[in-house]
């Protein structure tokens, strides 16, 4: 009896280690409509998502619905983004869109961050973005190409960066701030110095 009440309560504290060791923060992710996939007269709900960084591994796991994307342009990327300097950094591929119109599939990503951001230190680097990309960067899992920036939309070519879905990272000093139309939201220290994501 003593046996399995020790082997009872080593299980319990092992689980209770293993539960503290994947916790995680969960952050919404929001989607705009000035991107590929968004049909104004039919008006779908914009992309939305969520996620978690694991500071024990440095990965960001987590979940998103989508849009039906154009024909050659469903390959979906991660960046980091400083909005106040402008610059984006590339981290890695989420896969391949095969969401419906109206978010009825969740797809589900890993990225596994540069161990320059080990502990969670972000330093500058406010939101984490996605961006659609020609199909054909992707051949599976595998990246063929790697974007060297983060596409613009098609539906307004002049709009960059226009992501796919975008959230605050953990401890970033930032503000979200509702640009007034669509689903568009902007995170910003200096809000005078970036318009919105569209």
């Amino acid at each position: 009896m003593k046996i399995l009440l020790r082997f009872a309560a080593l299980a319990a504290l092992s689980l209770v280690w293993a539960i503290g060791a994947q916790a995680a923060e969960i952050h919404p992710m929001f989607g705009a409509w000035m991107i590929d996939g968004y049909d104004m007269g039919a008006k779908p709900i914009g992309p939305k998502g969520s996620y978690a960084y694991h500071e024990d591994s440095n990965v960001i796991k987590g979940k998103y619905t989508g849009l039906s994307m154009p024909k050659g342009r469903k390959a979906i990327f991660a960046w980091l983004h400083d909005t106040v300097n402008q610059k984006t950094l590339y981290v890695g591929a989420v896969g391949w869109l095969k969401n419906n119109a109206g978010g009825a599939d969740k797809g589900q990503f890993t990225i596994q961050l540069p161990s320059q951001f080990e502990g969670g230190d972000f330093g500058t680097y406010e939101i984490i973005g996605f961006s659609s990309e020609p199909t054909n960067f992707l051949n599976g899992t595998t990246v063929v190409t790697q974007p060297g920036q983060p596409s613009g939309s098609q539906i307004n070519p002049a709009q960059t960066t226009a992501f796919y879905l975008f959230g605050a990272l953990p401890n970033a000093d930032t503000t979200l701030i509702y640009c007034g139309h669509g689903q568009d939201f902007s995170y910003a220290k200096a809000p005078e110095k970036q318009t919105c994501f569209d």
